[in-house]
């Protein structure tokens, strides 16, 4: 799914990627792939794609990390976009997403060197920390309240103490794996392309496995056996 996912940016021109590497395994693999890539110190030796399945006591870790390197990333004053592997790119989202103006954080996305977005991601990795969960509960209790308290739209929050606005992407344009069934349809990549989906998240299925097999059998994937990207 790595590879997928970086031959689909390769063929969308994105080339200013780099991989947080969450276990050795895909850090060496990445290494002897020429990508660019570095792994988290802050990741327990221990962790390992084969036992940090959804749910699991790892992944509730893993995911918590995430936040904490995009926090460490804004605060030297990039934009940062994050992406699992598991999303699949019909399109650059990045135009859309830079048409926000500065400190709103849009899903994934961060204006350059917002400092109200910088403090809020703060409050994000400092509740994380406290949290027996993962990251997302975190993230929404942070930044929109408890029960959505901090609300004022159905797709916008204003977290108070730094009056940063967060703002809900289209889930038409940005689906996960459970909107409106997507990945039961019979030809996935025509009805998303119809829908003028900008990504698809492969997510709110349990199994490694399950996962890598959907994508392929839906025709999302870019990469073959002979570890070359797929040309079109």
């Amino acid at each position: 799914m790595l590879m997928s996912w970086v031959c689909r940016l390769r063929l969308l021109q994105v080339t200013n990627f780099i991989i947080c590497a969450l276990d050795h395994e895909t850090y060496q693999f990445s290494v002897l792939q020429g990508l660019p890539v570095f792994h988290d110190p802050s990741t327990q030796r221990n962790t390992s794609f084969d036992d940090c399945h959804f749910g699991t006591a790892c992944f509730q870790r893993v995911t918590k990390v995430k936040s904490r390197m995009v926090w460490k990333i804004l605060k030297l004053g990039y934009n940062v976009l994050l992406s699992d592997v598991d999303v699949y790119w019909f399109g650059n989202p990045l135009p859309l997403l830079y048409s926000f103006r500065p400190g709103v954080l849009v899903a994934q996305l961060d204006e350059y060197n917002d400092s109200s977005t910088v403090a809020a991601m703060e409050k994000v990795v400092k509740h994380a920390a406290t949290s027996n969960l993962s990251e997302q509960p975190s993230f929404y209790d942070t930044l929109c309240g408890e029960g959505g308290s901090y609300r004022i739209s159905d797709n916008s929050c204003v977290e108070p103490e730094t009056n940063l606005t967060v703002h809900f992407l289209d889930r038409n344009l940005f689906p996960n794996g459970a909107y409106i069934n997507l990945w039961q349809k019979k030809n996935v990549k025509k009805t998303c392309m119809m829908k003028g989906c900008l990504v698809l998240h492969n997510n709110w299925i349990s199994g490694r496995m399950k996962k890598l097999d959907r994508r392929i059998v839906s025709g999302l994937w870019e990469y073959d056996t002979s570890r070359m990207c797929l040309q079109r």
